[in-house]
């Protein structure tokens, strides 16, 4: 993944209000790393972090490559697979989307089969969290570690630098720049306070 894969990931410390701010960037999507073969729940468990509770209560909303998924525990990932996470989302068409539900009928073309496990493999996806559940969990997700381009975070910390408190024991300026000369995907965790 680049230079910190022998050390762990990327360490950044921000002021406590920079929080709100990675909303934007968790929607526009990153990386986690999870293992070709499990489920969708054990990946939100596993990967992002989620609680089972917190995975059925909240989590209403699951895309797995642009379709619905309705069973997250018979529904398994693979490398390069894309997930999209919201929580309810309102209207019909909220309704009709959401997991598991008793309007998941009118979507059946569009929703994702049943497929078979893949072989237990490092497994990198595409995840996307949106609306309320990114403003929920965006912290508890940021703190437990993502991968992304070192080239699109440079390009948002660019503006914050003001907000960064220290980023992997460098100045912000000095960190920004050590990004833009990355080429490989870059693990890092974000710390607010």
């Amino acid at each position: 993944m680049g230079k910190q894969s022998n050390t762990g990931p990327l360490l950044i410390t921000m002021i406590e209000t920079a929080v709100s701010g990675w909303n934007y960037f968790l929607q526009k999507g990153f990386f986690l790393e999870g293992v070709s073969g499990m489920s969708v729940r054990m990946f939100l468990r596993e990967a992002v972090g989620f609680e089972d509770r917190y995975i059925d209560e909240t989590v209403r909303t699951v895309f797995l490559n642009n379709s619905p998924v309705d069973d997250i525990d018979a529904t398994y990932i693979k490398d390069g697979d894309r997930m999209a996470l919201g929580s309810a989302m309102p209207g019909l068409v909220g309704i009709v989307m959401g997991r598991d539900n008793f309007y998941k009928s009118f979507r059946s073309g569009i929703a994702v089969k049943e497929a078979t496990r893949a072989d237990s493999s490092p497994a990198l996806l595409s995840v996307k969290v949106f609306a309320t559940l990114a403003v929920e969990s965006g912290r508890a997700i940021l703190e437990r570690g993502i991968v992304a381009d070192p080239a699109l975070l440079a390009s948002f910390l660019s503006d914050k630098r003001d907000l960064i408190r220290e980023a992997d024991g460098e100045d912000a300026d000095t960190f920004i720049g050590r990004l833009e000369g990355m080429t490989e995907k870059v693990a890092f965790r974000v710390i607010f306070g």
